[in-house]
């Protein structure tokens, strides 16, 4: 649930010191979403393929999807299923949010 974006790279913010993040670029879940209201493609394909409940995990689920995806735009069920081994959800069991990242990498939603 901690994953943010470092400089390009989605790290656990809970195992950086702030020290460390001193003048770099950081960017959150709510820094995705374009201004004025409307979802991040990717939290438009977890909304649409029901890929979150509770939402506790979601945020971290949604920053490491968008790494893999940056670094392997069309991942295999079994590269999407390693890149969420850091995320735990005990409330969706997994498959739609792989679902979902399968829909973005068939290019259903554009992501970035």
């Amino acid at each position: 649930a901690c994953t943010v974006d470092i400089d390009g790279q989605a790290v656990k913010s809970c195992t950086v010191l702030a020290v460390m993040a001193d003048g770099s670029s950081i960017t959150t879940i709510e820094g995705l979403a374009p201004a004025g209201g409307a979802l991040h493609p990717i939290q438009a394909a977890f909304h649409e393929h029901h890929a979150l409940q509770c939402g506790f995990c979601t945020p971290g689920m949604i920053m490491s999807v968008r790494q893999l995806l940056k670094q392997h735009p069309n991942p295999t069920e079994d590269e999407i299923r390693h890149n969420l081994t850091g995320n735990i959800c005990r409330c969706t069991g997994y498959h739609n949010i792989v679902r979902a990242v399968e829909s973005l990498a068939a290019g259903v939603h554009h992501h970035d």
